[in-house]
């Protein structure tokens, strides 16, 4: 740039000296212009050169990596892709190009990774997925040409190896089946001799059936076998193997009726042998419970994917499965729920009854025993389950810690407490309205069908819930969630007998609402060690409990075949009346409770004796009208029946039975309904205000002929 300069002064000063005619300044302005000139040319040239060999080295350069890069992209054994920030492949190795020949864009693997959206550099930071056989290594790395675009790399190993190995690991794996032989009482009745005649045959059987499928087989007992097949053996066994498995069992006596039924339980899964066989084992139950001879494959204890072979009953089997399976599910569900909270409060509707205490306080005392932070609130001054509580107060030794007083409960609940609600889902009929308010988690288990709009299901609160409208009780219900909770830890018979009580009362005495699974979970209670002698004790009806039934039925009316059974306010007057000689009673033993020594005032004694009296006349007569509805249907040709009573000043209750539209019987949820009530189809509810009985007892007649008709075939 310097020498520039100067060329340009010296050429302008030579041509200034021209016009000044002086000759001499001419000349030496132009030697001077020369050389600065030939300094120029001199620079230039050596710059062009200084320039040509760099890039002739640049050039070199290139052609080396150019040469590295083609390499790689030729002979490189791992399948390799570049592509740009867009997805759009820029080159892959060859191996990747056999396998992938047709991928001009990563989109087209298919596979759940945005790859526009990857980042521009991730230093290094590796990640990974899988595609066919594949597992598919990627990172991106800025393009130092252009802010802003990057290029991504991906590596696919081929793990069809390691699949072939873990299949054949998986094929090679061991699992555990049962066999059981249940006889019948008839087997007993034939000749030793012939009963080990049986015996060796069955055994002969099993052990050709296992042998043929490379099985090990070892006796357990007369009756009990245990065996050992592995992975590829089972897949390789048909329906028709199983079935030919059990038909040939049959045929090793010749009796018109078989002596003996057969469970085969296969515990296809499992990390351990005793894992595997504790699944088989359970299988084998499922059989048992309906009568036998089947094959059922189960995966694990929490399976729901039964597979079932045998009898003509398998379909019952496998609806029972169902059932199972549903309550397997939830009770994985619930127990992960309850892990992962602070304490557990459990409590059931409004004026508990045997079956909201026995389902609240058999799941309580069962979650205790498990090591959880678990307790009960049970309203005891609104209840009609006093008899049941008393028990349970005097023999279980661990209820004080258990249940939980109102306020007590409140002060444990916390933004991590979980409530279980149980026999109602109905928000408005729960036990403590504050309580409800105050947790966060709900979950409900129940048998009734509620109102939608009000649901808990409809509330932010609810996480999970357990509803069987086909359950005889929410009691029946919490059986069968507590034999998958805590298998192992045997119910306190206290807690058995109050689940038993709840499934007694909501079935009369297993007389109404029954289905196979009702027993099933009755003789789980019983064999707690539940004492149905002492369980009906509770029912026992005191002497103006029994006086208030005689007066529902002398009072009935026949209603187009409804039995209405309306207890006038004059009789209700009269029978929950409260004497002097009532209260004087009362202060007695309030002050011998006290040992003479009371706070209150005669005043505030007399009150609260008189309040207690009053209201436990009130419920027995809830009981009375419930015992009467119950009692009217063992009158021919009823469909339903209804007692309507006082249930204080300004409120009258209908209380509705009824044997259930399969019996031929009417759905009383329906009529109630009609009335703003509630309940089931064999049993319901409601409460009118404002309303003499008369009018309400003209009220429920309405809704039977508004039933009546919407029943009537069009």
């Amino acid at each position: 740039m310097l020498v520039s300069m100067l060329l340009v002064a010296s050429s302008l000063y030579c041509a200034f000296g021209t016009l000044s005619g002086g000759e001499v300044r001419f000349w030496i302005s132009l030697c001077i212009t020369s050389l600065i000139g030939i300094a120029f040319l001199k620079l230039y040239i050596q710059n062009e050169q200084e320039f040509a060999d760099i890039k002739r080295e640049l050039g070199e350069h290139l052609d080396d990596n150019s040469k590295v890069s083609r390499y790689f992209l030729k002979f490189c054994p791992i399948p390799a892709i570049i592509a740009d920030e867009t997805g759009k492949v820029l080159a892959k190795t060859k191996v990747a190009g056999d396998i992938l020949p047709e991928l001009k864009d990563l989109k087209m693997l298919g596979v759940p990774v945005d790859f526009n959206g990857l980042p521009a550099d991730s230093s290094g930071v590796m990640s990974s997925f899988d595609w066919e056989h594949y597992r598919v290594d990627y990172f991106t790395a800025a393009n130092p040409g252009e802010t802003g675009k990057h290029f991504i790399f991906l590596f696919f190993n081929d793990l069809s190896e390691a699949h072939t190995l873990r299949e054949e690991a998986a094929e090679n794996r061991n699992f555990a089946a049962l066999l059981h032989i249940r006889f019948d009482e008839r087997f007993f009745y034939e000749k030793d001799s012939r009963q080990r005649e049986l015996i060796v045959r069955i055994e002969k059987t099993a052990e050709k059936f296992f042998e043929k499928h490379n099985g090990l087989m070892k006796r357990l007992s007369d009756s009990s076998y245990f065996a050992v097949l592995s992975e590829k053996d089972l897949r390789s066994m048909s329906e028709k193997d199983y079935l030919n498995f059990l038909e040939e069992l049959h045929r090793t006596h010749s009796s018109d009726r078989p002596l003996f039924s057969v469970s085969l339980g296969i515990g296809r899964g499992g990390s351990s042998l005793r894992e595997s066989e504790a699944i088989a084992r359970d299988a084998v139950r499922i059989s048992q419970d309906q009568g036998g001879d089947h094959v059922i494959i189960s995966g694990s204890m929490q399976d729901t994917g039964y597979i079932c072979y045998g009898s003509g009953n398998a379909d019952t089997v496998l609806n029972d499965v169902g059932y199972q399976s549903k309550i397997k599910r939830f009770s994985t569900e619930l127990l992960k729920h309850i892990a992962d909270s602070d304490n557990v409060i459990i409590m059931g509707h409004r004026n508990s009854d045997m079956d909201a205490v026995g389902a609240a306080a058999g799941l309580g005392g069962t979650l205790r025993d498990m090591g959880y932070s678990a307790n009960v609130y049970i309203n005891r001054n609104n209840n009609v389950s006093k008899a049941l509580l008393e028990r349970l107060d005097k023999n279980e030794s661990k209820v004080q810690e258990l249940f939980l007083d109102e306020e007590a409960a409140l002060e444990a609940v916390n933004e991590n407490t979980l409530l279980i609600i149980v026999d109602t889902r109905n928000v408005n009929l729960v036990d403590s309205k504050r309580i409800f308010n105050k947790a966060e988690k709900v979950i409900y288990i129940d048998h009734h069908k509620t109102k939608p709009d009000e649901d808990i299901n409809k509330s932010e609160k609810h996480i999970a819930d357990y509803q069987n409208i086909g359950a005889s009780s929410a009691s029946e219900i919490v059986t069968d969630i507590i034999r998958y909770l805590n298998p192992q830890t045997p119910l306190s018979r206290y807690y058995a007998e109050a689940l038993l009580a709840g499934i007694k009362l909501d079935t009369v005495k297993f007389s109404k609402k029954t289905s196979s699974n009702t027993f099933k979970a009755a003789a789980y209670l019983s064999a707690l060690g539940a004492d149905n002698r002492e369980i009906d004790r509770l029912f026992d009806n005191s002497e103006f409990t029994n006086r208030i039934i005689e007066k529902f039925k002398s009072a009935v009316e026949n209603y187009n075949n409804y039995a209405i059974a309306c207890l006038d306010d004059e009789s209700f007057r009269r029978n929950t009346s409260v004497s002097d000689e009532e209260v004087k009673k009362a202060v007695q033993k309030l002050l011998e409770a006290q040992n003479s020594d009371s706070d209150m005032s005669e005043k505030e004694l007399k009150k609260s004796a008189f309040d207690s009296i009053a209201k436990e006349k009130l419920e027995n007569m809830s009981v009375a009208a419930a015992q009467a509805a119950n009692d009217l249907l063992n009158t021919n040709d009823i469909n339903a029946s209804f007692a309507v009573f006082r249930i204080g000043k300004n409120a009258v209750k209908i209380s509705a039975r009824s044997e259930g539209t399969a019996s031929g019987g009417a759905n009383v949820e329906d009529i109630v309904k009609r009335l703003g009530g509630g309940g089931n189809i064999n049993q319901a509810a409601a409460v009118i205000n404002d309303k003499s009985v008369d009018e309400v007892c003209g009220m429920l007649k309405n809704a039977l002929d508004e039933y009546d008709t919407a029943m009537k075939p069009i």
